[in-house]
């Protein structure tokens, strides 16, 4: 190579070895490509890692500022700014994690619970009518802190689907012995074109949401061996009935 120039890519240096037919070249320009892929994925990791440490300052301050008398328009702008700011980072580190969290055998009440009251007091849910049924009895193998993140972006996602102004219900139950977590909302429905494809991470029908809220679900829900995805409304069994639900069905409680 001569002086001043540029080493290719990896990824530049696969066309080409592809391009002349090389197959020795192009493996070891796939090879060092998963390399320098796996690297990248890491250090985006450790950087919004160290990005959510100062935002949850932030955001206690701010909720101590709340709790102490504060009730300004702008002190409200701030706290749920930061909150939408930390939520996006902690989605970004849940799809980059290659780590499964720690399991344990727990409530699936608790973490609901914990998620229905960060929603709660998010001023950008003032105009929401939230209902939770949310039995004690319900017992899961998992995180606690993955099942409040994935509770909370189904939360928001329904909120952001209504612009801020609507009812939406939270229901644990069972079906057979697999807990079940369903969240519905009132508002316009999911777009038929989007419906096969809401939860791949970028794709939404808000226009302030990021897409990758459902993506993270989809993850959290994996990671515990549940599944999610949307349901007729005419599951919910409500008068009117709701325009979107989803649900998580979880492993059955006896499950190892």
């Amino acid at each position: 190579m001569l002086p001043g120039m540029e080493t290719p890519s990896p990824l530049a240096q696969l066309l080409q070895a592809l391009e002349a037919g090389d197959l020795p070249a192009a493996r070891l320009a796939a090879v060092a490509l998963q390399r320098a892929n796996a690297h990248t994925h890491q250090v985006a990791a450790e950087v919004l890692h160290e990005l959510r440490q100062p935002l949850l300052g932030a955001k206690a301050y701010a909720q101590l500022l709340a709790e102490e008398g504060g009730s300004s328009g702008p002190l409200k702008l701030l706290l749920a700014q930061v909150e939408r700011m930390e939520q996006i980072v902690s989605d970004f580190i849940r799809l980059a994690s290659e780590r499964p969290a720690p399991q344990q055998r727990q409530s699936l009440a608790a973490p609901i619970w914990a998620a229905a009251k960060v929603f709660s007091v998010n001023p950008d849910s003032a105009r929401i009518s939230l209902e939770v049924e949310a039995p004690e009895d319900l017992t899961i193998l998992g995180n606690a802190r993955l099942i409040e993140q994935l509770t909370l972006n189904l939360l928001n996602n329904a909120r952001d689907a209504m612009a801020g102004r609507g009812r939406v219900k939270v229901r644990l139950a069972h079906e057979g012995a697999s807990p079940v977590l369903y969240v519905a909302d009132w508002g316009p429905g999911i777009p038929e074109e989007l419906r096969e494809r809401i939860f791949e991470p970028y794709v939404t029908a808000n226009k302030r949401g990021t897409g990758l809220g459902l993506a993270v679900c989809r993850r959290i829900a994996h990671e515990h061996h549940a599944q999610i995805s949307l349901v007729p409304p005419s599951t919910m069994h409500e008068v009117p009935p709701p325009a979107t639900v989803f649900r998580v069905l979880f492993p059955p409680t006896d499950a190892p």
